[in-house]
């Protein structure tokens, strides 16, 4: 096969079992495998040893979803394992798919090495999987979640990015972040402006209507409820 042709993570895996067997061989019988196989990408086969095996995208998704069921139960050791491998994977993926649901994985983990991950994910050249990993923050949670999440909203240049970090910060509750929503008022783009109140809403729970409501909030002089007889002549 000529290597050089190879699919990368094909490549990889190849050349991964190939140094495998050659660390075996010089020394020795081993107790346990010790290359990292996030996906089940190699059985041992007693007679010709490691073989590549493929799994779709839908297989790989099914199995990062099946541990995102389960990460908030695992023991630590084993939290700390799956950390390692998602950790190890992550950089080398190339399916955008997988990627996405891998950011959306790890964030359910403990430890700074997550929270790495996740600024990774972020610079990400895809959209879909910046999305995702906006999700994957509000999720995580924490003083470090809010303050990438308000970046992103003030900062990245693609409209929906910046409207999935809007719904992350929502889901956070964080008033630090009522700020940098307040200023996302301004965009002149209308779906931001209404994400942007979404959230406000859902951080502050006023339920203002209005960018000049919610502008007049965030300076200190919060709209005066409508009177009784405003009310009557609304309804009727």
């Amino acid at each position: 096969m000529n290597l050089r042709r190879a699919h990368p993570l094909l490549r990889d895996c190849i050349l991964l079992a190939a140094c495998c067997a050659v660390g075996c061989a010089s020394a020795g019988p081993q107790p346990a495998r010790k290359w990292y196989d996030p996906f089940g990408l190699f059985h041992k086969d007693e007679k010709e040893g490691p073989q590549y095996k493929v799994i779709t995208s839908t297989e790989r998704v099914k199995i990062l979803r099946d541990l995102a069921k389960k990460a908030k139960t695992l023991p630590p050791p084993e939290q700390e394992r799956a950390t390692d491998e998602l950790c190890q994977a992550l950089p080398k993926e190339q399916d955008i798919l997988v990627r996405a649901e891998m950011l959306r994985t790890i964030a359910l983990f403990p430890g700074p090495r997550v929270e790495a991950m996740l600024k990774a994910g972020m610079r990400d050249a895809d959209q879909d999987v910046r999305i995702a990993c906006c999700d994957a923050w509000g999720t995580h949670g924490g003083s470090e979640a809010n303050h990438v999440l308000c970046e992103t909203l003030t900062g990245d240049t693609d409209r929906d990015v910046r409207m999935a970090a809007a719904r992350g910060l929502a889901i956070m509750k964080d008033p630090q972040s009522v700020g940098p929503l307040v200023l996302a008022l301004d965009d002149p783009d209308p779906a931001i402006q209404f994400r942007a109140m979404q959230s406000l809403k859902a951080i502050t729970g006023k339920k203002y209507k209005s960018v000049k409501e919610w502008r007049d909030y965030s300076e200190g002089n919060p709209p005066k409820p409508p009177s009784v007889a405003a009310r009557w002549k609304r309804w009727f």
